[in-house]
């Protein structure tokens, strides 16, 4: 007999009949194995996961993003290190920024506006000077490690209270 499996639905539940094949005698008595469909622990493990990492996806967005450019700026550094001088100049971007947006509303800006936007350029400027310096170097580099650990952390923080302040101001204006 050859082998074959049978699906047989009972109650919601979906166990599979395996018949293994017969050998030697054809006239004794069938074997049949019933299996049941459950996930192994490590499948139950990784679909928990995978469900909180997508209903937290925008929590977590910043270090998403970091970890996406982590081995992005290895490839990159790998195939073109010279990517670092076209890359350098973009570090002096968010102080420009900065000094645009101080002298168009220096009076219509209170002062935690101001400390929020040097923030924000701070956060930008050691990004864009860590991405230069891995493309570089390259990002595994444990000084430039420890840099990208730090800036992640204080993204993350920092989007994380931003989220939290804008979830109060729509809440009190309901």
């Amino acid at each position: 007999m050859s082998r074959r499996t049978r699906t047989h639905t009972a109650m919601g539940a979906a166990p599979n009949v395996h018949i293994p094949r017969q050998r030697g005698h054809r006239h004794g008595p069938q074997i049949i194995v019933v299996v049941s469909d459950e996930p192994t622990l490590t499948a139950r493990v990784t679909a928990a996961t995978g469900r909180w990492v997508w209903k937290h996806r925008r929590t977590w967005a910043p270090t998403g993003l970091a970890i996406l450019l982590l081995p992005v700026t290895g490839v990159v550094h790998l195939i073109t290190p010279w990517a670092a001088l076209v890359a350098a100049p973009a570090v002096a971007v968010p102080l420009a920024v900065l000094g645009w947006k101080a002298n168009r509303a220096a009076a219509a800006c209170t002062p935690a506006e101001r400390a929020r936007r040097a923030s924000l350029a701070v956060l930008a400027l050691t990004s864009l000077t860590w991405f230069s310096l891995a493309l570089w170097f390259g990002p595994a580099a444990p000084v430039l490690m420890g840099l990208w650990s730090l800036i992640t952390l204080h993204a993350q923080i920092t989007w994380l209270f931003a989220r939290l302040r804008t979830s109060h101001t729509t809440k009190g204006t309901r």
